[in-house]
């Protein structure tokens, strides 16, 4: 699950529980090889390279063998080595589901809210070296983004239920910048089956996942997803979609049916 490039985009990192546990793996692509990079008694779930050079930050689940609110309390932000050594928390926050990074002083985090409390997942946006966090915007999605002029985070704004929005904002902006409407299914289409995982393109379009399709919007203003590729011969539905920085490679998963 949840791939990522490393910047040089010959490699790879992705979770995998084939040893039991959810840990960190390095796919590199030159020799077609996958190595376990963590293994902890935690859980480790989002791997993403870090802003300012080596190693990647990861959800770490202190208490992956709890249910409920204990395992999702026990989320947290953490730093690793390159070689997979857990460093230190970014930040103190908890309840943290998926995150993006800015730059090297902010991170953008979506947080879970309690189910028993019926609360949606919200993102927000850290200050590292105030330690001060923006509530930029709830309900969302779970796919979080950097722009690629570098100046905005990116998310799906599910405030309007009926249509869900790709929306950016920079730190400081009172409110989001709408983008472009997610793609909608038929009628009857249940929340769970709509689109919300999406990456960007070095050419500032957006590639969005659809059941086996693939959907692009060019980034101008008042455009559209347009299909791009129909992927069915895989034989499930696309999601958690990763883009190398060139633009030449992408890795996704596939939810078999």
């Amino acid at each position: 699950n949840q791939p990522a490039f490393l910047a040089n985009g010959n490699a790879l990192w992705f979770v995998s529980d084939r040893s039991g546990a959810n840990d960190v793996y390095r796919y590199d692509i030159d020799s077609a090889g996958a190595t376990q990079v963590t293994a902890t008694k935690e859980s480790e779930f989002s791997p993403t390279p870090l802003p300012e050079g080596e190693g990647f930050s990861a959800i770490r689940v202190a208490a992956p063998d709890s249910v409920g609110e204990a395992y999702t309390e026990s989320q947290q932000l953490w730093r690793y080595s390159a070689d997979g050594v857990p460093l230190a928390s970014v930040l103190p926050m908890r309840r943290v589901g998926y995150h993006a990074w800015l730059d090297a002083s902010h991170v953008v985090l979506s947080l879970v809210g309690s189910v028993e409390q019926k609360q949606a997942k919200s993102v927000v946006l850290a200050d590292l070296a105030s330690g001060s966090t923006v509530l930029l915007a709830m309900p969302t999605g779970r796919s979080l983004g950097r722009t690629p002029d570098g100046k905005r985070i990116s998310f799906v704004d599910k405030r309007d239920p009926a249509n869900w929005m790709v929306v950016a904002m920079a730190p400081g902006d009172t409110a989001p910048m709408p983008l472009v409407a997610t793609p909608k299914g038929p009628p009857g289409e249940k929340d769970s089956e709509r689109s919300e995982d999406y990456c960007w393109l070095p050419d500032g379009g957006l590639l969005m996942a659809k059941d086996s399709q693939l959907l692009r919007w060019d980034g101008k203003t008042g455009g559209a997803f347009r299909p791009f590729a129909d992927l069915k011969d895989l034989g499930g539905a696309i999601t958690r979609l990763a883009v190398s920085r060139d633009g030449k490679r992408l890795a996704f998963v596939v939810q078999m049916r």
